[in-house]
């Protein structure tokens, strides 16, 4: 049916009547909601301006009044990140606003994407060329000796307009600080004095360049000045009392922080001080009850958790320190201290896959995380992946080339590579940066030695011991050199006269008591290890060296006495645990040297030597053959080149009838092992159930030949006389 032209007119004019009520109502919900906004920003109730501004941008998406205010709302929270996006739309919107794009360059400074944030302050300084805001932004930008000069040029053209403005002369001096010209840099902060003798930022600079001018009462003035002239609530009263602790005066910087807490008790960051001075000084009760007031208010405070955390992983609390941890990166994402507290915990649980992950996560956030790529690398060196490690510290040291730490590892890592002049250059470096630290030289004579520069490393081992008369490992060097040199006695004369220099060290008689034994002194050993033991109760190297001693004797009660004195001290301590399970073996207790190996296999799942032990006493006594494949195997993946392992993994194979790849491995074994009768044994016997039984006879032969009565020896001369009777 067609619709006459009457209600087609009526269709029409309803839809235009629609349109216009909507549109009304779209500016009037428009206009309440920015009237909301603006009371609330004026008020300073930020939150709740952000929400009525986004229900502007919902109406009205180009809408530049609240793009302005929900960057400008989002930034008086301290959430850069936030703002960022409504500074780009303002910028999109209303590109000539310069405020807005000095405020957007200083949050892309702040994410660290210094490109970009150039691009911003160029727009400005090209429509603005003495635009001083600005021209401070780019001083923080620039990064080398020439764009630092070429800032200062830009100042010095707009010092006629800006001579009397104390920030001027504050920028101009703090670039000269950059530079290291104290000189030009003091007299440009005096100077924003004389301009403004109350501006806090000028008697901080001037506090810190007399600082570094070793001024130290000179500086303690202008920090006290600035704190008198800032709010109670400020962080310039927590850089006053930083001063004081960096001074060594402990209790005035608490009694300062204290003064804070008692007068304006919401300033959190003086509390967050005091519980961190006492977590320095281990007083971990003090620290934890500094932050319970905290807690009370706001159980999910980021900063308080990390202090706490950190109290619980000093604590060995790992687990506690982990949840605290992760709450800290759940409520901040982008928190590098999180992350790397998290990796930490995470070293403590013996997860270094773990926590290299959130070290590098720390990375991604904080790229020049000086203590994040100190441990990333030192990992990346214990893991073998010395070039990876090198990469890290190299881009490091490219931004701090006085980074002592920084050197050694460096160093550490070219040695670990196999690369020692390039690990002698690091160290050299670090034995300049601290002249007075014994590891530097020791470092560089390990290097010299890979060289074959023996005397002028043995020169450096004694410098390090002049430095620090009880460090055990340059003495360690000197000995093994006497004693390749035939000189045995020189070494025992070398280590006395160091314990005389220093009678305390239990580290040095536990190498005293070491130069004994492999003398042959069995008693002058076990004293010396005694002593050790007695000077530190917690040195389980002594135990395990004592146990090694009463085993070579074969004084095994003792031996297990001793190691079960080192595994009191240290449940996890790999040698003891080996020990205790050797010894349990060599007795014939197997269920005990079993159990020994299933325990130390818990602490290190992937240590071949147990792997391959238990394997085997699996096999030989009635255990689970299928057990014992699947440790062999283990072993194996650990250990591809050692023959034992390839022994037991090639006798387990015989036993499940898997001929060919068991002799793969025996002949493997066979051939490093050429003076072992049980690994010929092995072989002669594998050859057998094959039917290659000329090559049976001769490795039967050749095993009863090396020793008649090795372990097996019976079923062996009854195959062989079979083989010759045939």
């Amino acid at each position: 049916m067609q619709l006459s032209r009457a209600v087609i007119s009526l269709v029409l004019a309803l839809a235009f009547l629609a349109a216009g009520l909507w549109g009304c109502s779209s500016e009037s919900r428009k206009a309440r909601h920015t009237e909301r906004g603006d009371n609330y920003y004026g008020e300073q109730k930020y939150k709740e301006a952000v929400i009525e501004y986004k229900n502007v941008l919902q109406v009205d998406p180009h809408d530049l009044h609240a793009a302005k205010r929900l960057a400008a709302a989002y930034l008086s929270l301290g959430d850069a990140g936030q703002a960022f996006p409504y500074l780009v739309k303002a910028r999109d919107l209303d590109p000539h606003d310069l405020d807005m794009r000095l405020k957007l360059a200083g949050v892309l400074n702040m994410a660290r994407k210094p490109d970009e944030a150039r691009k911003e302050v160029d727009f400005i300084l090209e429509k603005h060329p003495g635009h001083l805001e600005a021209i401070q932004l780019l001083a923080s930008l620039a990064a080398t000796p020439e764009e630092v000069a070429a800032v200062l040029q830009k100042l010095e053209a707009i010092k006629g307009e800006q001579d009397r403005q104390a920030k001027y002369h504050l920028t101009v001096g703090g670039l000269h600080l950059r530079s290291r010209d104290l000189a030009a840099a003091e007299a440009s902060f005096r100077t924003a004095l004389a301009r403004n003798p109350n501006s806090v930022e000028a008697h901080l600079a001037m506090g810190d360049v007399l600082l570094l001018k070793k001024d130290v009462a000179g500086a303690e003035k202008e920090y006290e000045a600035a704190a008198d002239l800032a709010p109670l609530a400020s962080p310039v009263q927590i850089r006053l009392a930083d001063f004081y602790a960096a001074m060594g005066r402990t209790d005035d910087a608490r009694k300062k922080l204290m003064e804070l807490t008692e007068k304006v008790p919401d300033f959190l960051p003086a509390r967050y001080r005091l519980a961190e001075m006492a977590f320095a000084g281990q007083r971990y009760d003090e620290c934890l009850a500094l932050l319970e007031p905290v807690f009370n208010k706001n159980a999910s405070d980021a900063e308080a958790r990390l202090i706490r955390g950190r109290v619980h992983l000093a604590r060995k609390e790992t687990a506690s320190a982990m949840e605290d941890f992760r709450e800290v990166v759940k409520l901040q994402p982008n928190s590098p201290a999180g992350h790397y507290q998290m990796a930490l915990a995470y070293l403590q649980s013996n997860d270094a896959a773990q926590a290299k992950s959130k070290l590098m996560d720390a990375l991604r956030i904080q790229p020049e995380f000086t203590d994040a790529t100190l441990r990333l690398a030192e990992l990346e060196i214990q893991g073998g992946s010395h070039h990876r490690a090198i990469e890290y510290l190299e881009k490091l040291l490219a931004g701090q080339p006085n980074l002592f730490q920084g050197q050694v590892l460096l160093g550490s890592a070219f040695l670990a590579a196999g690369n020692a002049p390039k690990a002698a250059d690091a160290f050299r470096r670090a034995k300049e940066l601290s002249p007075k630290d014994p590891r530097p030289p020791y470092l560089l004579g390990l290097a010299l030695r890979k060289e074959n520069r023996n005397s002028e490393a043995e020169k450096l081992f004694n410098e390090s011991l002049q430095l620090a008369p009880g460090f055990v490992e340059p003495l360690v060097q000197l000995v093994i050199m006497d004693f390749a040199s035939g000189k045995q006695d020189v070494a025992l004369e070398r280590v006395r006269r160091q314990v005389a220099l220093a009678p305390d060290s239990a580290g040095l008689q536990l190498l005293l008591g070491r130069v004994h034994q492999a003398r042959k002194e069995t008693k002058s050993a076990e004293g010396a290890f005694t002593r050790a033991i007695e000077i530190n109760p917690n040195l389980t190297a002594a135990y395990v060296a004592l146990g090694q001693l009463y085993i070579s004797s074969r004084e095994y009660d003792q031996a297990l006495a001793k190691l079960d004195d080192a595994l009191k001290v240290n449940p996890r301590n790999i040698p003891a645990l080996m020990l205790t399970s050797t010894i349990y073996q060599e007795k014939g207790d197997i269920p005990r040297a079993k159990e020994a190996y299933e325990k130390l296999l818990n602490v290190n799942p992937d240590f071949a030597p147990a792997a391959n032990n238990l394997a085997y006493l699996y096999s030989e006594h009635g255990g689970d053959l299928d057990k014992a494949l699947e440790l062999a195997y283990k072993a194996r993946l650990q250990a591809p080149e050692d023959p034992h392992v390839a022994d037991t993994l090639g006798w387990i194979l015989y036993k499940k009838d898997k001929i060919e790849p068991a002799l793969t491995s025996l002949q493997l074994s066979a051939g490093k092992l050429p003076e072992n009768p049980v690994v010929h044994y092995h072989l002669g016997m594998a050859l057998y159930r094959q039917g290659n039984l000329e090559a049976a006879k001769e490795a039967l032969r050749q095993a009863l030949q090396l020793n008649p009565a090795f372990p097996g020896h019976e079923e062996a001369r009854k195959v062989l006389a079979e083989l010759q009777a045939s």
